[in-house]
């Protein structure tokens, strides 16, 4: 009985040692990967999040001035062929 008492502790010893050993290679194994992603990301040289939502937002800004003069030079051209055809009508 105490010969299986002892082997149940030494199993259990063997286990808990064996998930420590684990969990720290876990760590390991996360810490390596991360390492490693973190480096190949670096290399292809990507934006931040916030460079990139900045840059978003003047782009924004700038096609929204675009289209508001593209009216106004639509409104201009307009208003300039309407006073032509006037012009040649009078003519």
């Amino acid at each position: 009985m105490v010969n299986k008492n002892k082997i149940l502790s030494d199993l259990s010893k063997i286990a808990l040692d064996t998930m420590s050993t684990f969990s720290g290679l876990k760590k390991e194994i996360d810490t390596i990967v991360s390492l490693r992603v973190d480096k190949m990301i670096n290399k292809m040289k990507l934006v931040r999040r916030d460079e990139f939502d900045v840059l978003k937002k003047m782009v924004q800004k700038l096609l929204i001035e675009n289209q508001k003069t593209k009216k106004t030079a639509k409104k201009k051209t307009s208003k300039k062929k309407k006073l032509a055809k006037k012009k040649k009508k009078k003519r």
